[in-house]
Parts: structure tokens; C-alpha cells; sequence
């Protein structure tokens, strides 16, 4: 009878493999459950899946992915209203600077502490996937409107791009805290 020696190295990493195989499988079908539900699928999971945490996120860190999705693109979205100031100042265009200002430096980090039980700014902020949820609504999604519709009528913002990809992200991020009350 011959004895099939194998390496203590290879022997690691089949164990390793079928370990891990069932829990990444896991994971992708925690992203695309989380993501069906949702308002924008293909939006979803084209934020979560590339993101090398989300293969080991729970809903919660699914949630706290697409926030900092959200604070991208409310980032570059605000970048752009201030390269269109700088050139121009236009009221409608300093009301969007103002709106993605207070969303960037004040509502976005609250939401970060909602869902995450983390204190900011030297206070600690509790868990509370609800609030987040309401503030994604509330703060998030309100003020990208009153940016998007305060161009008035018969006048597009010249940043309608960054502003539509800022309210999706906004829409997916606030779809997911609410399967955190049920």
C-alpha cells in the first residue's frame, strides 16, 4: 500500500478553500439579496461588489459602504458646483454649494454614526439604523432636490449629471438601514 504524502503548504490552502469558498458565496448572495431589494439593482451592486469589505460585510456594513458610495459622489458633485462658482457666481448655484456643503461636513458623518455606533467629533453617536434611514430621506435626498429643481423652470443645471448620480446613490443607501429595523 503506498502512502500519498502532501505538502503541509498545499494541505493549508485546499483546507483554506473550502473554508472560505462557502463564506465568499455567502457574501455575494448577501449583496444581491440586499441589492433586490432596492430601488436601483444594477446601481447597488456596482457599488458593493468591487468594494473589497463588502465580501465580509454584514447588511450594516453593506449599509456603511453605500453611505461612503454616497459621500463620493455628494464629493465630486460639490467639487463641481464649486468649479462652476468659481467661474460664476449664480444663486441657484451657490444654493446647491450650501446644500452639499451642510450634506458633506454635517448630515453625512451623522449618518456614518447612525450605522456604525461610533462617536465623531469627540461625541458618541448610537446605533440607530432608523435615523439613518430618515436622514438619507430628510437631509440627503431633500436638499439634492432643492439643488436639482432651483434652477427653475426652462433652466438645466450645469451639473444635472453629478446631481442625479448623487440622489441614486442617496435612494440605494436609504433602502438599506430599513432592512436593519425589520
Amino acid at each position: 500500500m503506498k502512502i500519498v504524502s502532501i505538502s503541509m503548504p498545499l494541505l493549508t490552502i485546499f483546507i483554506i478553500q473550502i473554508v472560505l469558498l462557502p463564506i465568499s458565496h455567502c457574501r455575494a448572495d448577501l449583496i444581491d439579496q440586499t441589492c433586490k431589494q432596492t430601488p436601483n439593482y444594477n446601481l447597488c451592486v456596482s457599488s458593493l461588489k468591487p468594494n473589497p469589505r463588502s465580501s465580509a460585510a454584514d447588511v450594516k456594513g453593506l449599509a456603511t459602504i453605500m453611505v461612503e458610495v454616497l459621500t463620493s459622489k455628494a464629493n465630486d458633485t460639490l467639487n463641481e458646483i464649486w468649479a462652476h462658482l468659481l467661474r460664476q457666481e449664480d444663486p441657484a448655484v451657490r444654493n446647491c454649494y450650501d446644500h452639499y456643503g451642510y450634506m458633506v461636513a454635517a448630515f453625512i458623518p451623522e449618518i456614518y454614526g447612525d450605522l456604525t455606533s461610533r462617536g465623531f467629533g469627540g461625541r458618541f453617536v448610537r446605533y440607530n439604523p432608523a435615523q439613518a434611514e430618515r436622514r438619507l430621506h430628510d437631509d440627503i435626498i431633500r436638499r439634492v432636490d432643492h439643488c436639482r429643481h432651483g434652477f427653475g423652470k426652462g433652466r438645466r443645471s450645469p451639473f444635472a449629471k453629478e446631481i442625479k448620480a448623487t440622489r441614486e446613490a442617496a435612494v440605494v443607501a436609504a433602502a438599506i438601514p430599513s432592512f436593519l429595523t425589520k
